[in-house]
């Protein structure tokens, strides 16, 4: 059986160089089916496709289910916590530099290469991604209405329902989902015991909530209003950011426009999801404890509706027609990774130095290596060509 240690160590060095949003899925992929062996093919795909249809941070949903699968609920939560501890930790130190100094030069500096970076680590998980999903011209028509759709910001929960519907009119060929590895079969039979730890862990939630009350009333008040959010953001980051600066910014005034937007540009320089900005928030109103409890509010309530979705989603599997939708969620997904590609390219490839650097971190990618190694030179490159005061 998979130590609960082997998993967090494993997903910690994920989470530290998870750059890229929804294309870092290749990078999981690679770790969690081929490297490790933790789910086969299809289990991946299947879990790619209903973390589409929930609320909360996709990458972080992905590693979780992968931890579910592996180890059960305690699996799911480790995975969680391990992905998103290394852009917790960096955010937090940056936003305890930023609120002290005001000054986002380095930061800018950096955002420039790792973008271009970013924009090849989604390009590459198109083509990867894509190989087993657009087998077809059925797939392929899906994918490219998904991404006008997508482009003219259509709904995003509204396509992947419109997509599933053609992937059942269409009678979309699925990808074969093998035997489950070793390691997950305990989980039958254990429904029971899930239930009183999935109640436990949210007593948990809620006993850490009323405590902040009684530290500071403003760190409750935040964390309930991320879990508002975190429990409707369909889509993570398309969503949940503008939902964060109606609430926090525009509603309660927790911090100003400009500080928001900054809070957005140091999350993506950190690994991890972009609604990290949470921790940000969060430390702005009551230091280490408010970023705590914020990211713990802004990602709880996606974690308790995957893990208890897991099971009912399980039972399903047989099931020809609700592979057929999956298939065309999955499809979607890849018009969606092609319009993030689209927007970050116009906004990242600005000069010959970013063009170069974004072809090169493709070509690294495509040559496998390690993303620590182009994340690290990238950064250097940075700042020797970008890394001056304004």
């Amino acid at each position: 059986m998979t130590s609960l240690m082997f998993i967090f160590t494993r997903v910690l060095k994920i989470g530290a160089t998870a750059y890229g949003g929804p294309g870092m899925i290749a990078q999981i992929k690679e770790a969690a089916v081929k490297k490790y062996g933790w789910v086969t093919e299809g289990m991946f795909m299947r879990g790619v496709a209903l973390c589409q249809l929930i609320p909360g941070a996709t990458m972080v949903q992905i590693v979780t289910y992968i931890g579910y699968r592996v180890r059960g609920i305690p699996g799911a939560l480790t995975a969680a916590v391990a992905f998103v501890l290394p852009a917790f930790i960096a955010l937090l130190v940056l936003s305890a530099l930023y609120f002290r100094f005001h000054s986002l030069w380095l930061i800018q500096a950096l955002f420039k290469g790792l973008g271009a970076i970013v924009l090849a680590i989604i390009l590459n998980a198109c083509i990867t991604f894509g190989k087993n999903v657009l087998t077809d011209w059925k797939t392929v028509t899906i994918t490219l209405l998904s991404f006008i759709a997508f482009f003219f910001r259509w709904n995003l929960m509204l396509v992947f329902v419109l997509a599933a519907a053609a992937g059942l009119l269409l009678r979309l060929k699925h990808t074969p989902a093998s035997a489950m590895p070793s390691g997950g079969e305990h989980l039958e039979g254990a429904k029971g015991k899930e239930h009183l730890l999935v109640a436990g862990l949210a007593a948990v939630v809620c006993l850490l909530v009323g405590l902040s009350y009684l530290v500071d009333h403003r760190i409750a008040a935040l964390s309930l209003n991320l879990a508002k959010i975190g429990a409707v953001a369909f889509g993570g980051m398309f969503t949940g950011i503008p939902l964060m600066q109606y609430e926090l910014v525009d509603r309660l005034g927790l911090l100003s426009t400009k500080e928001f937007v900054d809070g957005i540009a140091l999350g993506q320089v950190t690994p991890g999801p972009i609604l990290i900005t949470a921790t940000f928030v969060g430390y702005k109103v009551a230091n280490f404890l408010g970023a705590a409890m914020a990211t713990l509010g802004m990602f709880a309530p996606s974690f308790f509706i995957l893990v208890l979705l897991i099971p009912y989603h399980d039972r399903l599997q047989g099931v020809e027609k609700v592979k057929m939708m999956e298939q065309g969620v999955l499809s979607a997904f890849i018009g969606m990774l092609a319009v993030v590609l689209y927007n970050l390219g116009r906004t990242s490839l600005v000069d010959i130095p970013s063009i170069v650097i974004a072809l090169g971190a493709f070509l690294a990618l495509y040559k496998e290596v390690g993303l620590p190694y182009i994340l690290l030179v990238g950064g250097i490159l940075s700042m020797i060509i970008w890394g001056r005061p304004i």
